[in-house]
């Protein structure tokens, strides 16, 4: 069978190169690129994209092997209980281009005057400032370290003209993403001592716009790659499932200027609105949320996908009574259309067609639960003076998960920065077995700012993780176990 190539496109022709988009994961081609390869086919547009790798490791393969082609496959059961599957050809990726391998090529776009975009989803802890960054590193090694010198580049480049400034989305899952990014760049910009002229041309000509990104994108889908690959005639090693629905919210803020990139013409699915933030917390809080905090459960519980936690009495009533009990009181929207969303994330989650990876999920687990969960752990005891249980489970899952204790841990080892593994590691090695091991581990774990930002040790939280950790690892988890300790573990 040969590989896909440009006949795959139906006649589609191949846009031109004006969009640098930092990320080459399965999310961001599924969901951006492909609403821009289909903004382009309907408004007869010509956006294309050049990817740039931010990290030196990574999938061994590059688009580059099939000119930047590749199938998303939308799957799911629609309104009217139909199951649907389509196939799109995306046509818009023009080339991949690794920073850490061609830093000169990267550098050489921002010299090019049509590129006038800029995308970025580079995890969730993509958007951090790293001190030790500096501005001849080839490349720096943080995502806003390589953006301050490419934005120096382009306004050496270009005479500090205004029209030469960029326009950048950030769909990074952080709150402000675009806000946090710009304050970043100009923080290197100032410690670097960049010219006053520079750092003004970035506040000036230069727009950082805060989004909110929402589709289930499990990826590359293993299970039944050879029996799709046949029924479509070729061969793609970067086909991407994804679920039917798809929702794109860009932040305009007052004084912004209207957007180059023209998707919410064209896609109904995408809105330009002048606040995101509540749009924001109710996805991150109840979709992403729910993802984490049965994320590390199912995995110590030996349960691969979410398809497969959900559509158990176990999985649902965990998701039930933590979105009821623990999240949706604390979201500032009616609950009726918070539960109305909840619901409609539920049935996301069974979809038949999307087989989503606990151990994809697990990514990075930690700040995903930060930046998740955390919230409304602090505000149930808040108002209630008592950790929240189920939200508590899932804190001490994801110490038995990153720690390993738990059967078949070989198989997935957690998957996170070198300076976090170090440090849970350590942690780790408190527990010597006594009961005042395991609480001086458990207190660490709590207390380590790097991984919460702040210390949410209290002698409460701290009791109750414990409790919890000993119920975990006490014996071989399994589904029924999970479901016995969430009946022992009442909400408010």
């Amino acid at each position: 069978m040969n590989n896909i190539d440009a006949s795959a496109l139906d006649g589609r022709s191949r846009p031109r190169a004006r969009i640098l988009q930092w990320g080459e994961g399965n999310f961001l081609r599924a969901f951006v690129d492909w609403k821009i390869d289909r903004m382009n086919e309907a408004g007869g547009l010509d956006w294309g994209v050049v990817v740039v790798r931010p990290i030196a490791q990574g999938n061994p393969h590059w688009l580059n092997e099939q000119d930047g082609l590749y199938t998303v496959l939308s799957r799911g059961v629609a309104d009217d209980g139909a199951k649907v599957s389509e196939a799109r050809v995306v046509g818009a990726v023009r080339r991949e281009i690794g920073a850490h391998q061609h830093w000169h090529e990267v550098l050489a776009l921002a010299r090019n005057p049509e590129i006038t975009v800029v995308i970025s989803n580079t995890t969730d802890a993509g958007i951090a400032y790293v001190p030790t960054v500096q501005y001849a590193d080839a490349p720096p090694a943080s995502f806003p370290g390589k953006m301050t010198r490419l934005l120096h580049e382009r306004w050496q480049a270009f005479g500090g003209r205004p029209e030469a400034g960029w326009q950048m989305i950030a769909c990074e899952l952080i709150d402000h993403n675009g806000d946090e990014l710009r304050r970043i760049v100009l923080r290197h910009a100032e410690e670097w001592g960049l010219e006053a002229a520079f750092i003004a041309w970035v506040n000036e000509a230069n727009a950082f716009y805060n989004t909110l990104v929402d589709r289930i994108v499990p990826g590359y889908p293993k299970a039944e790659a050879a029996a799709i690959e046949q029924e479509l005639g070729y061969g793609d090693r970067f086909m991407t499932a994804a679920e039917l629905f798809h929702f794109f919210v860009i932040e305009r803020q007052p004084g912004q200027p209207e957007l180059r990139l023209p998707l919410a013409t064209y896609d109904p699915d995408t809105i330009v609105v002048p606040d995101a933030t509540p749009y924001k917390a109710r996805k991150v809080a109840i979709l992403n949320g729910a993802h984490t905090a049965l994320c590390a459960l199912g995995l110590i519980s030996g349960i691969e996908t979410v398809g497969e936690a959900v559509t158990t009495k176990v999985g649902a009533k965990f998701l039930d009574r933590l979105l009821a009990e623990e999240v949706i009181p604390f979201l500032t929207l009616p609950r009726d259309e918070l539960q109305a969303f909840a619901d409609a994330v539920l049935r996301r989650f069974a979809n038949p067609y999307i087989r989503h990876l606990w151990y994809d999920i697990s990514l990075n687990g930690l700040v995903k639960y930060q930046t998740r969960d955390l919230d409304r752990l602090t505000a149930y005891m808040e108002r209630h003076g008592r950790p929240a249980p189920l939200l508590t489970l899932a804190l001490a899952a994801w110490l038995v998960f990153y720690l390993g204790r738990f059967k078949g841990a070989e198989a997935y080892p957690p998957r996170d920065a070198a300076d976090i593994l170090d440090r849970i590691k350590a942690i780790g090695a408190r527990d010597d077995g006594t009961p005042a091991g395991r609480e001086a581990m458990v207190a660490a774990y709590l207390g380590e700012a790097t991984f919460w930002g702040r210390s949410i040790d209290t002698p409460a939280l701290r009791a109750a993780v414990v409790a919890d950790f000993a119920a975990l690892t006490r014996e071989p988890m399994s589904f029924d176990r999970l479901g016995v300790l969430i009946d022992a573990r009442r909400s408010i």
